[in-house]
Protein backbone atom coordinates (compact mmCIF):
# COMPACT_ATOMS: atom_id res chain seq x y z
CA UNK A 1 0.00 0.00 0.00
CA UNK A 2 1.57 3.08 -0.59
CA UNK A 3 1.40 6.73 1.59
CA UNK A 4 -1.81 7.75 -0.12
CA UNK A 5 -3.75 4.82 0.41
CA UNK A 6 -2.23 4.27 3.80
CA UNK A 7 -3.65 7.65 4.48
CA UNK A 8 -7.16 7.20 2.96
CA UNK A 9 -7.34 3.88 4.81
CA UNK A 10 -6.75 5.51 8.26
CA UNK A 11 -8.57 8.32 7.93
CA UNK A 12 -11.45 6.27 6.54
CA UNK A 13 -11.16 3.11 8.68
CA UNK A 14 -9.57 4.98 12.23
CA UNK A 15 -10.75 8.17 11.97
CA UNK A 16 -14.42 7.68 10.70
CA UNK A 17 -14.21 10.45 7.77
CA UNK A 18 -16.57 9.11 5.32
CA UNK A 19 -14.66 11.07 2.00
CA UNK A 20 -11.17 11.73 1.47
CA UNK A 21 -9.66 13.47 -1.35
CA UNK A 22 -5.98 15.28 -2.33
CA UNK A 23 -5.37 18.01 -4.38
CA UNK A 24 -2.14 19.78 -4.69
CA UNK A 25 -0.98 22.74 -2.88
CA UNK A 26 -0.68 24.94 -6.10
CA UNK A 27 -3.92 24.37 -7.01
CA UNK A 28 -4.97 26.68 -3.55
CA UNK A 29 -1.90 28.25 -3.95
CA UNK A 30 -3.01 31.86 -2.44
CA UNK A 31 -4.74 29.83 0.64
CA UNK A 32 -1.84 27.55 1.96
CA UNK A 33 1.54 28.11 3.74
CA UNK A 34 4.82 27.93 1.53
CA UNK A 35 5.70 24.51 2.73
CA UNK A 36 2.59 22.86 2.36
CA UNK A 37 2.65 20.11 -0.79
CA UNK A 38 -1.25 18.49 -0.73
CA UNK A 39 -4.43 19.94 0.59
CA UNK A 40 -6.54 17.08 2.22
CA UNK A 41 -10.33 17.46 1.69
CA UNK A 42 -12.19 15.49 4.40
CA UNK A 43 -15.70 14.91 5.06
CA UNK A 44 -18.48 13.27 7.20
CA UNK A 45 -21.95 12.20 6.36
CA UNK A 46 -25.14 14.17 7.96
CA UNK A 47 -26.93 11.19 9.09
CA UNK A 48 -28.58 13.02 11.58
CA UNK A 49 -29.96 16.57 11.58
CA UNK A 50 -28.37 17.47 14.85
CA UNK A 51 -24.85 17.35 13.40
CA UNK A 52 -26.27 20.77 11.80
CA UNK A 53 -26.89 22.00 15.06
CA UNK A 54 -25.93 25.36 16.10
CA UNK A 55 -25.42 26.23 19.59
CA UNK A 56 -25.19 29.40 20.64
CA UNK A 57 -24.91 31.93 23.72
CA UNK A 58 -23.98 35.34 24.87
CA UNK A 59 -20.18 34.78 26.32
CA UNK A 60 -17.90 37.73 27.68
CA UNK A 61 -16.54 39.01 24.84
CA UNK A 62 -19.83 38.69 22.50
CA UNK A 63 -21.72 35.57 21.08
CA UNK A 64 -20.50 32.18 20.98
CA UNK A 65 -21.31 30.04 18.55
CA UNK A 66 -20.37 26.35 17.98
CA UNK A 67 -21.42 24.25 15.10
CA UNK A 68 -21.69 20.34 16.28
CA UNK A 69 -20.30 19.12 12.31
CA UNK A 70 -17.32 21.68 12.96
CA UNK A 71 -16.32 19.89 16.52
CA UNK A 72 -16.73 16.48 15.19
CA UNK A 73 -14.61 17.42 12.28
CA UNK A 74 -12.11 19.24 14.33
CA UNK A 75 -11.42 15.99 16.63
CA UNK A 76 -10.92 13.98 13.36
CA UNK A 77 -8.61 16.33 11.77
CA UNK A 78 -5.93 17.12 14.30
CA UNK A 79 -5.89 13.36 14.76
CA UNK A 80 -5.07 12.87 11.13
CA UNK A 81 -2.51 15.80 12.08
CA UNK A 82 -1.21 13.86 14.79
CA UNK A 83 -0.47 10.90 12.27
CA UNK A 84 1.32 12.84 9.55
CA UNK A 85 3.44 14.43 12.28
CA UNK A 86 3.95 11.46 13.78
CA UNK A 87 5.46 9.45 10.80
CA UNK A 88 7.47 12.66 10.02
CA UNK A 89 5.87 15.14 7.81
CA UNK A 90 4.23 18.50 8.63
CA UNK A 91 0.38 19.00 9.04
CA UNK A 92 -2.01 22.04 10.08
CA UNK A 93 -5.91 21.54 10.90
CA UNK A 94 -7.27 24.82 7.89
CA UNK A 95 -11.04 24.57 8.48
CA UNK A 96 -11.31 28.27 7.39
CA UNK A 97 -8.49 29.54 5.85
CA UNK A 98 -8.77 27.32 2.31
CA UNK A 99 -12.46 27.65 0.26
CA UNK A 100 -13.72 23.98 1.38
CA UNK A 101 -16.05 23.74 -1.48
CA UNK A 102 -13.73 24.45 -4.42
CA UNK A 103 -10.83 22.53 -3.10
CA UNK A 104 -13.51 19.49 -2.75
CA UNK A 105 -14.20 19.81 -6.41
CA UNK A 106 -10.20 20.10 -7.10
CA UNK A 107 -9.95 16.78 -4.70
CA UNK A 108 -12.56 14.69 -6.72
CA UNK A 109 -14.73 14.88 -3.82
CA UNK A 110 -17.87 15.86 -5.36
CA UNK A 111 -18.79 18.67 -7.67
CA UNK A 112 -20.69 21.96 -7.29
CA UNK A 113 -24.60 21.42 -7.10
CA UNK A 114 -27.47 23.58 -8.14
CA UNK A 115 -27.98 23.88 -4.57
CA UNK A 116 -24.21 25.60 -3.58
CA UNK A 117 -23.25 22.78 -2.04
CA UNK A 118 -20.67 20.15 -2.64
CA UNK A 119 -22.30 16.79 -3.99
CA UNK A 120 -21.03 13.34 -3.57
CA UNK A 121 -21.64 10.44 -6.21
CA UNK A 122 -22.13 8.50 -2.69
CA UNK A 123 -23.58 10.54 -0.25
CA UNK A 124 -25.32 13.59 -2.24
CA UNK A 125 -24.74 16.98 -0.76
CA UNK A 126 -25.17 15.36 2.88
CA UNK A 127 -21.56 15.60 3.82
CA UNK A 128 -19.71 18.39 5.58
CA UNK A 129 -16.09 19.33 5.04
CA UNK A 130 -13.08 19.90 6.63
CA UNK A 131 -9.20 20.33 4.92
CA UNK A 132 -5.79 19.62 6.04
CA UNK A 133 -2.64 20.94 4.97
CA UNK A 134 0.34 19.17 4.90
CA UNK A 135 4.02 18.87 3.61
CA UNK A 136 3.50 15.15 2.13
CA UNK A 137 3.81 14.83 -1.72
CA UNK A 138 1.40 12.28 -3.65
CA UNK A 139 -0.69 12.43 -6.66
CA UNK A 140 -3.27 14.46 -6.91
CA UNK A 141 -6.87 13.06 -6.85
CA UNK A 142 -8.61 13.95 -10.51
CA UNK A 143 -11.50 16.30 -10.19
CA UNK A 144 -15.17 14.94 -10.75
CA UNK A 145 -15.58 16.63 -14.36
CA UNK A 146 -19.26 16.09 -14.47
CA UNK A 147 -22.31 17.96 -13.73
CA UNK A 148 -24.47 15.41 -11.61
CA UNK A 149 -27.14 17.77 -11.63
CA UNK A 150 -27.86 17.63 -15.03
CA UNK A 151 -31.29 18.86 -15.94
CA UNK A 152 -32.89 17.92 -12.41
CA UNK A 153 -34.22 21.22 -10.46
CA UNK A 154 -35.52 19.53 -7.78
CA UNK A 155 -33.87 21.75 -5.44
CA UNK A 156 -34.57 25.38 -6.95
CA UNK A 157 -38.12 24.35 -7.21
CA UNK A 158 -38.76 23.20 -3.53
CA UNK A 159 -37.45 26.60 -1.77
CA UNK A 160 -40.33 28.36 -0.26
CA UNK A 161 -38.26 31.85 -0.88
CA UNK A 162 -36.67 31.30 -3.96
CA UNK A 163 -33.16 31.50 -2.50
CA UNK A 164 -31.87 29.27 -4.99
CA UNK A 165 -32.62 32.37 -7.63
CA UNK A 166 -31.23 30.59 -10.60
CA UNK A 167 -29.12 27.46 -10.88
CA UNK A 168 -25.85 27.08 -8.80
CA UNK A 169 -26.70 30.76 -6.77
CA UNK A 170 -27.75 30.90 -3.39
CA UNK A 171 -28.83 34.62 -2.44
CA UNK A 172 -28.17 34.62 1.14
CA UNK A 173 -30.63 37.43 1.68
CA UNK A 174 -33.65 35.31 1.04
CA UNK A 175 -32.50 32.43 2.55
CA UNK A 176 -33.60 31.61 6.43
CA UNK A 177 -29.69 30.15 7.08
CA UNK A 178 -28.94 33.49 6.99
CA UNK A 179 -30.90 34.03 10.27
CA UNK A 180 -28.22 31.40 12.01
CA UNK A 181 -26.08 32.60 14.39
CA UNK A 182 -24.33 35.02 13.36
CA UNK A 183 -26.74 36.54 11.48
CA UNK A 184 -26.65 37.90 8.19
CA UNK A 185 -28.98 41.05 6.80
CA UNK A 186 -32.12 39.47 4.95
CA UNK A 187 -35.06 40.42 2.79
CA UNK A 188 -38.01 40.80 3.91
CA UNK A 189 -40.51 38.04 4.70
CA UNK A 190 -37.72 35.91 5.45
CA UNK A 191 -38.13 36.11 9.58
CA UNK A 192 -41.51 34.86 9.47
CA UNK A 193 -40.92 32.22 7.14
CA UNK A 194 -37.55 31.30 9.43
CA UNK A 195 -40.27 30.34 12.53
CA UNK A 196 -41.55 27.29 10.13
CA UNK A 197 -38.10 25.92 8.73
CA UNK A 198 -35.68 26.59 11.50
CA UNK A 199 -36.37 23.77 14.51
CA UNK A 200 -35.27 25.32 17.70
CA UNK A 201 -34.56 22.25 19.70
CA UNK A 202 -33.73 24.60 22.77
CA UNK A 203 -33.68 28.26 23.87
CA UNK A 204 -29.93 28.26 22.35
CA UNK A 205 -29.67 26.46 19.75
CA UNK A 206 -30.96 25.51 16.37
CA UNK A 207 -31.48 23.15 13.22
CA UNK A 208 -31.40 25.12 9.56
CA UNK A 209 -33.54 24.35 6.82
CA UNK A 210 -32.60 21.53 4.67
CA UNK A 211 -35.15 21.49 2.13
CA UNK A 212 -32.76 22.01 -0.77
CA UNK A 213 -31.28 18.78 0.00
CA UNK A 214 -33.89 16.72 1.53
CA UNK A 215 -35.43 16.60 -2.48
CA UNK A 216 -32.04 15.92 -3.83
CA UNK A 217 -31.97 12.53 -5.46
CA UNK A 218 -28.60 11.84 -4.48
CA UNK A 219 -29.22 12.41 -0.22
CA UNK A 220 -30.32 8.93 0.16
CA UNK A 221 -29.80 8.90 4.09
Amino acid sequence: MNLKDALRDYSINELGFNVIGFTSADSLKSYVDAWAKTVVIAGIVVWDELFDAVIYRNGRSGLDVYYVYEVILAEKALKLCMHLREIGFKAKHEPYRIPLKVAASKAGVGCYGKNSLIINLAYGSKIRLTSVVTNVEVEPDPPLNEDLCRGCTRCVEACPLNAIHEPYKVDPQRCVNSLLPPPREVSEGVVEASKRLIKRPTRGSAIPCMICQNVCPYNRL
